[in-house]
């Protein structure tokens, strides 16, 4: 049936749940490759800002990408250039530790065993990347618990996963 689940884990209520499940899963399907990840935001936050006369532009680095170099005037991101600002890479790692320490301990206390990955960069494209690149067929999600107002401003995690993902998605409630 699932040869590859994924389950989406950032701390939440919903999220332990989901991995309660996929765990659950895994039990009934042993022929399946289970993976647990999370995705670290902070660590790609890493855009400069270009100064062209009185207006700035967001660039990821002053060295335009060679693919783009052709379509860019000569001397782009030689003067004006702001660099990112510096990342917190201790926060980051300590982050990525505790994420990984608090689904390990889950599995082992569940006698489970996954594959718990570190990714980095927006949520939504770095879930929905990895699914297509892992050819995973199902990924179970946590239900963020947002309503209302909060739901239609911030949006939901799970239901951009569940539109932008092109496998079938589990959300745990």
């Amino acid at each position: 049936m699932y040869k590859n689940i994924a389950i989406a884990y950032d701390g939440s209520e919903g999220s332990r749940l989901a991995l309660e499940k996929g765990i659950e899963l895994s039990k009934i399907l042993p022929e399946s490759k289970l993976t647990a990840l999370y995705v670290n935001e902070e660590a790609q936050e890493r855009t400069g800002y270009m100064d062209v006369g009185h207006a700035s532009a967001p660039v990821t680095s002053a060295n335009v990408d060679s693919s783009y170099a052709q379509f860019m005037p000569q001397g782009i991101g030689d003067d004006g250039y702001r660099p990112p600002r510096e990342v917190d890479t201790a926060r980051a790692s300590e982050y990525s530790k505790h994420m990984h320490n608090s689904i390990q301990q889950q599995l082992d206390a569940k006698n489970a065993e996954a594959s718990v990955l570190a990714l980095e960069g927006p949520v939504i494209k770095t879930i929905t990347g990895f699914i297509d690149e892992q050819n995973i067929d199902l990924l179970i999600v946590g239900n963020s618990g947002k309503s209302g107002l909060q739901k239609f401003f911030v949006g939901s995690i799970s239901s951009k996963l569940i539109k932008d993902s092109n496998c079938t998605v589990l959300v745990v409630k």
